[in-house]
C-alpha cells in the first residue's frame, strides 16, 4: 500500500521496480498470486529474517509506501511490515492471524506498490481488525486497529493469501489494464501448475 493512500485518508523477464538490494514484484509475477507459507521456526531471531525485513523497509520507504508484504519482494512467507505516521507505528507482522469486526462495507481508496500508478476509491474493508502475530524474535503479540490502520493491515494481509486490492474493487470497470494483467498472470501460473502435475503423473 502507498503513502498516497494514507495522505488521501487524512485528507519475457520479471517486471519489477528496482529499490535497494531487492525489487518490488509487479502484478504479472505469479508469486503475488500464491498463498504464502509460514515463516519457519528456525528463522526467528536469525540474521536471515532481519536482513529480509531491513530490505523490505528500504523497498517500502524508497517506493513511498506505508506497507509491503514479503511476497512483493519475491519471498513467499507470511510476513508484512507497515508504518503510517500517527495511524500505525512501524511494525513487523510475522505469521499474522487477523480477526475482522463488522461488515466489509467501508469503501476507501487504495493503491499498491505492485501496481504502480493505479488507484481505486471503491475497495471495501472492515472498519476494525485484531491481529495476532509474532515479532522477529518470535514473541507473541496482539494489536487492534481501526480506520486507515485497519485498511493497511487488511491490504497487506491479502498479499499473504494471493489477493490484490483490484480483486475487491467493486467499480464498474472490470476490464481495466491491471485486471487483464492479473488474469494473464493467474492463467500462466495455473498452466505451469497443471503442466507440472501432468508430468509427474
Amino acid at each position: 500500500m502507498t503513502q498516497a493512500d494514507e495522505d488521501h485518508a487524512d485528507g519475457a523477464g520479471r517486471a519489477s521496480i528496482v529499490t535497494g538490494s531487492r525489487v518490488t514484484l509487479q502484478i504479472e509475477d505469479s508469486v503475488l498470486r500464491m498463498v504464502a507459507k509460514p515463516v519457519p521456526e528456525e528463522m526467528f531471531g536469525s540474521d536471515v529474517l532481519r536482513r529480509l525485513v531491513e530490505e523490505m523497509w528500504m523497498c517500502m520507504i524508497e517506493a513511498g509506501g506505508v506497507g509491503i508484504a514479503a511476497p512483493q519482494v519475491g519471498i513467499s512467507w507470511r510476513l508484512f511490515i507497515a508504518s503510517a505516521r500517527d495511524h500505525l507505528p512501524s511494525t513487523v507482522f510475522v505469521n499474522p492471524e487477523v480477526e475482522f469486526f463488522g461488515a466489509a462495507d467501508v469503501a476507501g481508496e487504495e493503491g499498491c506498490l505492485s501496481i504502480p500508478g493505479w488507484r481505486s476509491g471503491k475497495v471495501p474493508r472492515h472498519e476494525k481488525v485484531r491481529v495476532r502475530y509474532r515479532d522477529m524474535d518470535g514473541a507473541a503479540r496482539t494489536a487492534s486497529y481501526e480506520g486507515i490502520a485497519a485498511r493497511i493491515v487488511q491490504h497487506e494481509f491479502d498479499h499473504l493469501n494471493g489477493r490484490l486490492f483490484i480483486d475487491l474493487d467493486d467499480s464498474p470497470d472490470a476490464d481495466d489494464p491491471p485486471r487483464r494483467r492479473s488474469r494473464m498472470a493467474i492463467a500462466e501460473m495455473e498452466a505451469r501448475i497443471g503442466g507440472g502435475a501432468s508430468s509427474e503423473a
